[in-house]
């Protein structure tokens, strides 16, 4: 049965943002229990989240958006010569093996230090398009994540968060 909801490749709803408010397209999500995969589309930013029964498991922006090892790095958890180590076995394995998982392999990085980080990055994913208001959405339903960690989030508590964070963010530019 799962095969045959991996290979479904229909849209299931589609949209566009000037007309339905991207948090009002996660709220439908997460007040129906829907399981899937959103794509969203700002040209030239592009997106895409992962719902399990509403909540968001997953998600990233395809542009723009700061990696793991930058993340990593700036936290002070890794230096930059091992990020560049780790990238040069990343390119190495073409890119098959994930640079998380080399970066613990190598012990560069405890998991729960790289399970936060990655939380992080998907939570900035979410807030970053929650300042969306035009573009374009599509829902494809019965598609699962393909990432070993999950931010398993509530919608409503994300968007709570988001409006802090864009608060907090806005308040911080008119200071500069």
């Amino acid at each position: 049965m799962t095969k045959i909801f991996e290979k479904r490749r229909t849209v299931d709803f589609q949209g566009s943002l000037d007309v339905i408010a991207i948090e009002n397209v996660f709220q439908l999500l997460y007040y129906t229990s829907l399981s899937g995969k959103l794509l969203l589309l700002n040209p030239p930013a592009k997106a895409t989240f992962y719902f399990n029964g509403g909540s968001l498991v997953w998600g990233t922006l395809h542009t723009r958006q700061k990696q793991l090892g930058q993340r990593l790095v700036e936290l002070n958890e890794i230096t930059r010569e091992q990020l560049a180590e780790c990238l040069t076995i990343h390119s190495n394995r073409n890119q098959q093996a994930r640079l998380g998982a080399i970066l613990k392999e190598k012990g560069f990085v405890r998991e729960n230090v790289l399970q936060d980080s990655l939380k992080a990055q998907v939570k900035d994913a979410f807030f970053h398009v929650l300042s969306w208001n035009q573009g374009t959405f599509a829902f494809i339903s019965n598609i699962s994540a393909e990432e070993e960690i999950a931010l398993n989030e509530r919608i409503d508590h994300l968007l709570l968060e988001g409006i802090i964070s864009i608060d907090h963010r806005d308040s911080k530019n008119q200071v500069q």
